[in-house]
């Protein structure tokens, strides 16, 4: 009985496909929370890019995550390490997306606010759907 990829052309297959998932889940990753940021300067009157959005919050992100593992190694800093990464987050999105501070807070309160809201609404859909096996049995109520 031979390899279970007998030939390389099935490897490189699954490398491909391996790429291809990274690079989709990498795009909603970028798209989804932007369009939320997106949707928020909306509601509050500033037009910005969809793109320019999502970037602008994954620089954020990693930028402030970057920021605030090193801060949690310096003593007594890391109690108030969540703070900074707040701070720096809004900054560092305020700054790219040429904002003044009370609409970067603003809208990042009304994003939080919207994935939140998905959030219920998908694991309410999900566990109606998806029930564990010990639950099987039981009747559903909402």
């Amino acid at each position: 009985m031979g390899p279970y990829f007998s030939d390389s052309l099935s490897i490189l297959g699954l490398g491909l496909i391996a790429l291809t998932l990274l690079l989709v889940l990498f795009t909603l990753l970028i798209v989804i929370p932007g369009f939320l940021l997106w949707l928020s300067l909306r509601a509050i009157g500033k037009k910005r890019p969809l793109l320019k959005c999502g970037l602008a919050n994954l620089i954020a992100l990693i930028c402030s995550a970057f920021i605030t593992l090193i801060l949690f190694f310096i003593p007594l800093i890391d109690l108030i390490a969540p703070l900074i990464f707040v701070i720096i987050y809004l900054w560092v999105f305020k700054e790219i997306l040429d904002l003044g501070w009370s609409h970067a807070i603003f809208a990042v309160i009304i994003s939080v606010a919207c994935v939140m809201l998905l959030s219920m609404i998908f694991s309410m859909l999900f566990s109606a759907i998806f029930r564990p096996p010990w639950l099987l049995h039981q009747q559903f109520r909402f």
